[in-house]
């Protein structure tokens, strides 16, 4: 699999195009596109007309092109939004290989559009869908996986030929979300106050079950005129659709906070760590230290880190942050190989901000 780089300056007319409509191409085409018309990008978005949400971020683009142009640093910023994220993750955490291609995840050279493949696959039993469809099927997939039912049948209608169609398509599509969406729905404790979960990397998500509240209140000094109050109060539900959306959000949020650790990172522990590593390991393939795999962490938090990976399997370079020597021997071998390999994959670029809005990552300054 060929990964693609980018210069500074093709980041910048990528997202041009980006915000000229085009976001739904392939980069190259992004970049031919933005060049092909290099001379007069301000008078293509002065052309536009109609509804044009993008409009300031596209003369923002074109402004950042104009100071490179120059030889001048623009600090711009250069955002790369995700993939219908929700099927995204939800596919990547079952291994469904279906869902991961329709979101991005298989071939990271073609431009993924899991909503277009959805309509498509649609028409497998409905061939009559116009084709302005795309524009119905989004709202009602990125719903639907986060528990909706109503929204679908207010998109479709109810017991239509287009709602059944739907549903077929999104099995046949991403058969692991779907399966997965059932699984969180199931995981819901009736009237519990709370619905608690641990990460790879030990942030623990609490989230207090909240219920809208009535009561009614009488004013003696207004003649006992009543009024309703409504209130929110964790007192618990029997059903509820939320474990979905909150659970997937936390993924979503982890991985962020990955991306920002790898790309971010601190050079001077990650060199170390990759020495002692390496050193912990040859030690171990050559039999010089087979006792120390299972010595006690000296750390709290890289005792907890190392539970959670061998719980999930995740591997998570937090754990170096705190961890010494003797802590990495604490390690078994497979943690280490796990974390070298991560490690190395860092250290193969120099670390450089990022700035992470929900499921949108931010490049610093591209040219």
């Amino acid at each position: 699999m060929a990964f693609q780089e980018f210069t500074g300056w093709q980041y910048l007319l990528i997202d041009c195009a980006n915000q000229h409509g085009l976001d739904k191409d392939e980069f190259e085409k992004r970049i031919q596109w933005a060049e092909q018309n290099l001379e007069q990008l301000e008078q293509l978005g002065q052309a536009r007309t109609g509804k044009w949400k993008e409009r300031p971020l596209y003369f923002k683009a074109v402004q950042a092109i104009r100071k490179a142009q120059q030889g001048k640093p623009t600090g711009h910023m250069v955002g790369f939004d995700a993939v219908c994220s929700g099927m995204q993750i939800m596919s990547a955490t079952t291994g469904c290989h279906s869902g991961a291609d329709a979101t991005g995840l298989v071939d990271p050279n073609r431009r993924a559009d899991a909503y277009t493949l959805c309509t498509d696959t649609m028409r497998i039993w409905v061939p009559h869908l116009p084709d302005n469809e795309r524009d119905k099927v989004k709202p009602a997939v990125m719903t639907v996986l986060y528990g909706s039912r109503e929204q679908p049948k207010l998109i479709f209608g109810e017991d239509t030929p287009e709602l059944n169609a739907f549903y077929k398509a999104m099995w046949k599509m991403a058969p692991g979300a779907c399966e997965l969406l059932q699984d969180l729905l199931d995981s819901w404790q009736p009237y519990a106050l709370s619905h608690d979960w641990v990460l790879p990397d030990n942030y623990h998500a609490h989230v207090k079950v909240m219920d809208t509240v009535e009561k009614r209140i009488e004013v003696d000094e207004l003649d006992h005129a009543t009024f309703t109050y409504r209130y929110k109060e964790n007192v618990g539900k029997e059903t509820g659709l939320s474990n979905v959306a909150n659970v997937i959000h936390s993924i979503d949020a982890y991985v962020l906070r990955s991306l920002i650790r790898r790309c971010n990172y601190d050079h001077h522990i990650m060199e170390w760590a990759s020495q002692a590593i390496e050193i912990i390991l040859l030690e171990r393939a050559t039999g010089e230290s087979q006792q120390k795999e299972f010595r006690p962490t000296t750390k709290e938090l890289v005792a907890v880190l190392k539970g959670r990976y061998a719980a999930s399997k995740m591997v998570d370079i937090r754990i170096l942050g705190d961890a010494t020597f003797a802590d990495l021997e604490a390690l078994d071998s497979d943690h280490l190989r796990a974390l070298a390999k991560v490690v190395n994959d860092c250290l193969n670029h120099k670390p450089f901000p990022v700035i992470a809005v929900h499921d949108e990552s931010i490049l610093g300054s591209a040219a």
